[in-house]
């Protein structure tokens, strides 16, 4: 008999409840429809489906979202009068609900505070399909083929709710016992929203937890009862296992370059193995200047336009290189998304060409994408939040996902799951690999030592330029070593090495590192509590409490003196006598800054805090050295235990470290500002290199036989000047190569002349209206650039009535969904203008006919008083010109690049800045562009040359 068969909650009568509202506040917006559907498993029993007028009109969003218009609520009842209805047809019966919390929360506002046992098909599919792209109703009714005939109506969300609800009961009967066992003793413990289900569902009730102690790590487990809290530890390291390093030959085998070169030519075996192979001169071009890099060593700079297909000129010559000499190739990208088109598409088919190649058909080529360690998740931090008596209900939702996901995954790599939004997401922080720098064993499973140990037997090691620039910074613990590094999206390197090089510290970081350690919760609790359970001895139990005890008198202190730390730096940094705070501030903090008065001050609180800073480093010290060599005594969670002392000792030490530095140590060659944002709590302090140049040359280039650095957008007024000074990629072979496209018969730029000035009063009205006209002219298909947010809104809501007059949608970012969400709707409904800002200026590709026309508000120029803009301008004799221009243009180069993505594409580009025409510099902007078609017009000839260009 299955556990399904012996205590089914299918068994019993559900209800599935469902409401639509006027809005998402429960104070402040109203109920206007309740459905609900009672039924046992696939049996529906009674429907319950009222309208409820709101007092109010309904807003066009809602109508256009539920069908429901404002005749349906305007002859509809009052809550009140259907409320003792709606509380009989629930009884007392169990509830399920879709984000139920949602509902429950109207119902109490209105004085409905229902005792019925709960259940979410949100909570049960977060858990029994870690890896689902969407957890959306509507996502999952097509998910689970339930029947969803009319989103966001009450009685059809209910009933598909209810489908959802039976067919993942059913997935959570098939769970094997242990696994359930498990989530059940999460769910009672934590007071989880599915522990009456999963109660339900367990015929021996909740069993009582094995002692770590008790548990092999990587070996047989002693029976199904003590398997590490429902995982089979032997089986996950068994699927760890990788082959052995690369062993790098004595002697290099060169790379024949003609060989190279005759593959990707039109009617080569290995042409004739990929999918749709197009020849092109430039790839070819650039795969020889590759090649003669690999062979002889050195430095090499290539910029190669849109449609030469530079990942397959740099990874041809490298994956043979790195086989025949049994050498290791880095290759470096920027963004997500070329990361992924590399692993999963251009080297799968690159190796299976090169497979049909007869000199090239024994190289056995590996390859892997390395990730940073908060991606991997830390089997140590999962098993100790699992052995925790104060897991809260997202901890143990988050546990219970990582449950199911453990017993399959191969990597730990967290893009493997959906981990929803920010709040669900948020316990991931607490078992991710990250601060595991210093892990006390090699024993168990370990995703971050597996993911290493996979790159050191590749060829080819895919990674981002955040690991490559981070693991630079912390001596290269992460990626293997290697001795060839090609850097993909290269016009990038400057700013992440930025990132990378400096820090940023809120203000909120010193409360998150005090919180994790007081209260019941806190590690000073948390190992207290562990050491009473155990066989340690009385000595070690003392000096645990004494350490507890003084961290409970030394945080509150340190808490207040860094309040008054703190709060002295922004009232000194952010004076708001002038005017009206700004919603986002940013102040450098000078030479001059600290010569004022006040910041003797600040370095006097601040030398107070860090007294009490560095005391509590040493509790944590002798808290990490009461704790070592107790293995042996069945302290529950040990391990984790000590990884998490360790990383908090860490942490400790770096926050004191960065603070001081801000304060009163700061770096000749450093940039240091601070950020208030109005819509959080406390200041950021950041800090960033002067330059990168002569660290990334020292650290990085020098140190390889071979660095390619490459991008589509890399020259400014015809050379590489500006970015080999930026980088310090000096003494590098330099090679230009221009698009296959014929930009003239694709492109046309228009330039409006009588565009007002960017600084007129006039300009947005104006730039609204050129979109407007631009959209209708294309049937939408039509994306605007903005360097400003501000600006970005302000023509969204201009825009909107005109343009769903003539039918066409408006998706602004950050204010209709994320950049994915708006892409993905933009090609589902091309007759739609998008309207995006920094994201959307590169990395963007809307191939064919989704795109058609590109606006440009104005010429991307930097903030002149953004603090590390400004401090580098300093540099230069006419910073405008050497370094603002430049900047711009990369800028406005990647932006164009959105336009026209194959060789068949079509479009027009809108440059709504007319000084690109009527400045000196604007030449440099319109030479930096492919060689297009360039018609200058005025606004009212504008629609006209679009529709003739598009319809020629």
């Amino acid at each position: 008999m299955t556990l399904l068969q012996k205590t089914s909650p299918l068994d019993e009568a559900w209800i599935a409840l469902d409401l639509e509202t006027t809005g998402l506040s429960p104070e402040s917006d109203e109920i206007i429809e309740v459905g609900a559907v009672k039924f046992v498993g696939d049996e529906e029993v009674e429907t319950f489906q009222s309208f409820v007028n709101p007092g109010r009109q309904l807003s066009d969003f809602i109508t256009d979202l539920t069908g429901i218009v404002q005749e349906d609520v305007d002859n509809a009842p009052a809550f009140g009068s259907i409320a003792p209805k709606l509380a009989v047809f629930l009884g007392s019966a169990p509830i399920v609900g879709h984000n139920v919390e949602f509902d429950l929360g109207f119902l109490r506002a209105k004085g409905m505070r229902l005792s019925n046992q709960i259940c979410d098909t949100w909570e049960l599919a977060y858990v029994l399909r870690p890896d689902a792209k969407a957890y959306g109703l509507e996502a999952l009714a097509g998910l689970l083929s339930a029947t969803h005939i009319n989103p966001h109506r009450a009685v059809d969300d209910a009933q598909a709710t209810r489908q959802v609800f039976v067919t993942l009961v059913r997935e959570l009967a098939d769970l094997d016992e242990p696994t359930l066992t498990e989530m059940n003793r999460l769910a009672q413990r934590s007071g989880w929203k599915l522990r009456h289900i999963l109660n339900s569902m367990n015929s021996t009730g909740t069993r009582s937890r094995p002692k770590i102690g008790d548990i092999p790590v990587g070996g047989a487990p002693r029976d199904r009862a003590q398997l590490m809290f429902g995982l089979d530890t032997r089986a996950l390291s068994q699927r760890l296992k990788h082959d052995r390093p690369l062993r790098p030959n004595e002697r290099l085998v060169p790379v024949d370059r003609s060989l190279v070169e005759d593959m990707l030519q039109s009617g080569s075996v290995f042409a004739e193995a990929l999918n749709n192979f197009d020849e092109r001169p430039e790839q070819i071009e650039m795969a020889g200047a590759v090649t003669d890099s690999l062979n002889s060593g050195g430095r090499l700079i290539v910029e190669a336009g849109t449609g030469v297909g530079k990942s397959m000129a740099y990874l041809l010559p490298a994956a043979i290189y790195a086989a025949l000499n049994n050498r290791r190739v880095v290759v470096s990208t920027n963004t997500i998304n070329l990361q992924e088109q590399l692993v999963t598409k251009d080297l799968p088919a690159m190796l299976k060409g090169m497979a049909s190649v007869p000199e090239l058909s024994d190289l056995d080529v590996h390859f892997t994408q390395l990730k940073g360690r908060a991606n991997y998740l830390c089997v140590r931090k999962w098993q100790n939040l699992q052995a925790s008596d104060n897991a809260d209900e997202t901890e143990a939702r988050m546990l219970a996902k990582t449950l199911r996901w453990l017993q399959t995954t191969e990597t730990g790599d967290r893009s493997e799951l959906n981990l929803g939004h920010r709040s669900a997401a948020a316990p991931w922080e607490r078992l991710s690999a990250q601060g595991a720098q210093d892990c006390i064993s090699s024993g168990g499973p370990c995703f971050l030592r597996a993911s290493r140990e996979k790159a050191a037997a590749s060829h080819i090691v895919v990674v981002n330029h955040a690991l490559l620039l981070s693991d630079l910074a912390m001596g290269g613990s992460v990626i293997p070593e290697y001795d060839i590094l090609i850097v993909d999206e290269a016009h990038h390197l400057e700013d992440e090495a930025t990132r990378q090089l400096g820090f940023e510290l809120p203000q909120a970081a010193f409360d998150d590192q005090f919180q994790s350690m007081i209260g019941e919760r806190g590690l000073f609790n948390e190992t207290l509590s562990a050491i009473r359970r155990s066989a340690s001895g009385a000595s070690r139990q003392k000096s645990v409490e004494e350490a507890s005890g003084k961290a409970a008198l030394q945080l509150p202190q340190a808490r207040e003196r860094l309040a008054l730390l703190f709060n002295g730096l922004t009232s000194a940094l952010f004076d708001t006598t002038e005017g009206q705070r700004r919603q986002n501030d940013e102040s450098r903090v000078t030479s001059a800054t600290r010569s004022q008065p006040v910041w003797s001050e600040l370095e006097i609180a601040w030398e107070n805090a860090d007294i009490l800073i560095a005391e509590i480093g040493t509790v944590l010290s002798e808290l990490h050295k009461s704790l070592v060599g107790l293995d042996e005594s069945n302290i529950p969670g040990y391990d984790g235990l000590m990884t998490e002392v360790t990383e908090a000792t860490q942490s400790n030490a770096e926050l004191r470290k960065r603070l001081a530095e801000f304060v009163v140590n700061p770096q000749d060659d450093g940039i240091y500002w601070a950020t208030k944002n109005s819509r959080s709590q406390g200041i950021i302090l950041h800090a960033a290199p002067l330059d990168v140049g002569d660290t990334l040359d020292k650290l990085l280039y020098s140190d390889k036989e071979s660095v390619v650095l490459t991008s589509a957008t890399l020259s400014t007024d015809g050379n590489f000047k500006h970015l080999i000074e930026r980088v310090g990629f000096n003494d590098a072979d330099q090679l230009l190569l221009g698009s296959p496209f014929n930009y003239e018969d694709a492109a046309l730029l228009c330039v409006p002349r009588d565009m007002p000035e960017p600084n007129a009063d006039d300009y947005q009205r104006a730039v609204n209206w050129a979109v407007i006209q631009a959209a209708q002219s294309s049937g939408g298909r039509a994306m605007a650039l903005f360097t400003s947010h501000a600006s970005l809104r302000a023509c969204a809501t201009a825009i909107r009535g005109p343009m769903k007059s003539a039918g066409i949608n408006v998706l602004a970012q950050g204010v209709d969904g994320t950049p994915q969400q708006l892409v993905s709707r933009f090609l589902e409904n091309p007759e739609t203008v998008l309207l995006g800002t920094s994201s959307f200026w590169e990395g963007v590709d809307l191939a064919g006919d989704a795109l058609r026309v590109l606006l440009v508000a104005r010429l991307p120029f930097n903030v002149p008083s953004e603090p590390v803009f400004a401090a580098r301008s300093e540099q230069y004799e006419n910073s405008f010109n050497q370094y603002a221009v430049p900047q711009a243009i990369l800028k406005l180069r990647q932006g164009f690049g959105r336009l026209i993505r194959t060789k068949t594409d079509r479009g027009v580009a809108v440059i709504l800045d007319q000084r690109i025409l009527t400045r000196r510099y604007g030449q440099a902007f319109i030479q930096s562009l492919p060689p297009v078609t360039v018609e200058p017009c005025s606004m009212r000839e504008l629609p006209d040359k679009i529709e003739r260009w598009l319809d020629g």
